[in-house]
């Protein structure tokens, strides 16, 4: 009766010690991930003089989806809502600048920041969906990173000075 005890002890701490040994090892480190809302140009990031102009419905906005990967760099992914299917639209991150450093005043470098984001993509019925793997960590995206998203007109010439053609200027991740 005792070796039975003590083997049923045994067998009991053995099952414990595997059961906590594959939770462990099963755990995935949490990821994280955080979600940012932009609305229309209206003006509102740098001035009424910047607002949209154009004939595109005023009903667009954006949403951007930032990641954390299993590496710690980010993926974005932007959803466009209220597009014109099958038009194709520009998506960019631009650093922020100081305005009197830049060729033409603007608040930012013109040439896109492809290491954050840069894409296009054509909508399907009146959204779109992008995904870009940033080459910055989340960390950078999310905490440090001084820049704006900026979505095009698909129905204008691409300008990368002139602010009343974009159709989303906002603060990039924040």
């Amino acid at each position: 009766m005792k070796n039975l005890k003590l083997s049923l002890s045994a067998l009991l701490c053995m099952m414990v010690l595997l059961i906590s040994c594959n939770e462990s090892d099963d755990q995935q480190p949490m990821l994280r991930m955080e979600t940012f809302e932009y609305s229309f140009n209206e003006g509102q990031l740098v001035g009424a003089a910047t607002a949209y102009v154009g004939e595109h419905p005023r009903n667009l906005t954006a949403r951007m989806l930032v990641e954390e990967q299993p590496n710690g760099m980010a993926k974005i992914t932007v959803t466009l809502n209220n597009t014109l299917s099958g038009q194709m639209y520009m998506i960019h991150a631009h650093d922020a600048a100081n305005p009197a450093n830049t060729p033409n005043g603007t608040p930012y470098n013109e040439s896109p920041n492809g290491n954050v984001l840069s894409a296009m993509v054509t909508a399907q019925g009146n959204s779109a969906v992008v995904e870009h793997q940033a080459t910055l960590s989340y960390e950078q995206i999310v905490n440090n990173y001084e820049g704006f998203l900026v979505v095009h007109d698909p129905t204008q010439d691409i300008s990368t000075t002139d602010l009343t053609t974009y159709l989303i200027l906002g603060v990039f991740a924040r």
